[in-house]
């Protein structure tokens, strides 16, 4: 959940954990960018239009896991370029089938941050642990509809007001509210800082250990095409 890579990091976390050879099944709730336009190593997608809409009385039983990578999706979405997710219902039975169930549950516009609406984030009942995703390329710059999905949200979340300079403190309240980045969730929290080798803003330990997270990534692009992740483990607050 959250901004600023969600997808990126799905599929890269994807691939990591089906090295080797454990099925690892990844869908979304609500909406997903196709990977085939943006790379060609993406090849298994399954179209399942039945498991847009909650289960009736004797559902056809999932799709048998093969090994690696499965992206399952319902159908091409209406706005190009996007994949539509399942029913958040459905992921129950798929987690009998899958070892791994990686599941997309926002979305942001391919914006660096966002506060999430009413009806977001879209997270399965039974999720064991939870990543938002934060661009650190949102540090610095204007609150605005260019840097952030949802601002007037963000605003009320936060307390930056619409032009100011979005700080780390914001991130934190981001973080730490509970309409912020992990609104409705009780299970343990990652945070996931992307982008932290662009940004000229890196943060200090006790300023990651602020944002309260059971875990903190900060995930950057290596030769502008691998990631790399270094993890700091703080207490939980």
């Amino acid at each position: 959940m959250g901004a600023g890579g969600k997808t990126t990091h799905l599929l890269h976390f994807a691939r990591e954990l089906a090295a080797d050879g454990r099925p690892v099944l990844v869908t979304t709730t609500t909406h997903l960018a196709d990977p085939r336009e943006e790379e060609n190593t993406f090849a298994r997608i399954v179209f399942r239009p039945d498991l847009e809409h909650p289960p009736s009385p004797g559902p056809a039983p999932p799709p048998e896991p093969p090994g690696g990578v499965t992206l399952l999706v319902s159908r091409p979405a209406d706005t190009p370029g996007k994949l539509k997710g399942i029913h958040p219902s459905r992921i129950a039975q798929l987690r009998t089938a899958w070892d791994l169930v990686l599941v997309e549950a926002d979305g942001s516009k391919r914006l660096p941050v966002k506060a999430p609406a009413p009806w977001e984030p879209v997270v399965p009942e039974g999720t064991d642990l939870v990543i938002g995703v934060i661009g650190l390329d949102a540090l610095g710059e204007p609150m605005d509809e260019r840097t952030v999905h949802r601002p007037e949200l963000f605003a009320s979340v936060t307390g930056c007001a619409p032009g100011d300079a979005i700080g780390w403190d914001h991130l934190v309240a981001l973080a730490r509210h509970p309409d912020g980045l992990f609104k409705g969730t009780g299970c343990p929290r990652v945070v996931l800082l992307n982008k932290a080798d662009a940004s000229p803003y890196l943060p200090s330990p006790g300023q990651l250990a602020a944002l309260g997270a059971d875990l903190v990534l900060l995930s950057g692009m290596q030769d502008g095409a691998r990631s790399f992740f270094t993890a700091r483990r703080e207490p939980a607050r």
